[in-house]
């Protein structure tokens, strides 16, 4: 590493800082180098411009991928940056910010996608997101889609698409928590099985059979299973004694199960 430090042909300036970084290189190291020498430039390479990296990978924090494996996509980038790069071409940051972006995008291509939209949309959907960011920048607020439309040359609603299609980047879970704090996940506000469901055959069953029985008997069966009073109050309300609505109970019910299991007459 020392040798190309003080190569003649090998010499840069870092200034200090995650997001400014400005380094030259001449050339990196002719066909002559040994193995060893052009381990080391790349290796200076990739330290060099470590905060490079990080800097392009926070350009996508919040769009549903975590932070951590972010970072590791854009050192991937920048090693395979420095493995690439030919000094005689150019320099190196601008190469290098060229292929890691490459890589961050490629990794939200193929890993980033909780609902995977066509191929088009996904690639409108990163200008969208580029477009917006700009204007964030400049005039510190987000640009309209009409906005945004004119500065891509496309339809408004195809950015309004590309807007609802960044939402599959992740999903919420059912179980999140609230803003306060508080369990209000979306679970809790999904429809459940009804019970009752399982007993509409025998309620349609038993709907005419209850329309068919005596105004008293219909009574009797309003108040004990659609009222549900106990046979103590039912005395009180007609006037009668407990044993007596016990044994029209029971024998109301029996008549009601011998009706229901009865072939229809053809």
């Amino acid at each position: 590493m020392g040798y190309w430090l003080s190569h003649s042909r090998f010499s840069h300036s870092t200034s200090l800082g995650e997001n400014a970084v400005n380094t030259t290189y001449a050339d990196r190291p002719n066909t002559s180098t040994t193995e060893s020498a052009d381990y080391d430039f790349e290796n200076e390479l990739v330290e060099t411009h470590l905060s490079l990296a990080r800097s392009l990978a926070r350009r996508y924090h919040g769009r549903g991928i975590d932070q951590d494996d972010l970072t590791q996509v854009a050192y991937l980038g920048l090693v395979q940056a420095s493995r690439r790069f030919d000094g005689q071409k150019g320099d190196f940051p601008p190469f290098a910010t060229a292929t890691i972006l490459g890589e961050l995008k490629r990794h939200f291509r193929d890993r980033g996608w909780t609902v995977r939209p066509p191929r088009a949309l996904q690639e409108l959907q990163a200008s969208v997101t580029r477009v917006t960011d700009d204007a964030l920048q400049k005039s510190q607020r987000p640009p309209s889609a009409h906005e945004i439309a004119g500065e891509l040359g496309v339809e408004v609603s195809d950015v309004r698409e590309a807007q609802t299609a960044q939402q599959g980047f992740s999903a919420n879970s059912l179980d999140d928590e609230g803003r306060d704090g508080e369990w209000s996940g979306l679970a809790h506000r999904l429809g459940t099985v009804d019970g009752r469901f399982e007993r509409v055959d025998e309620v349609a069953s038993v709907a005419p059979l209850l329309r068919a029985l005596p105004e008293c008997d219909r009574e009797l069966v309003w108040l004990r299973f659609f009222q549900e009073k106990s046979q103590l109050e039912i005395s009180t309300i007609l006037g009668v004694s407990q044993m007596q609505i016990s044994r029209r109970l029971k024998k109301l019910l029996d008549q009601l199960r011998r009706d229901v299991s009865l072939p229809k007459a053809a």
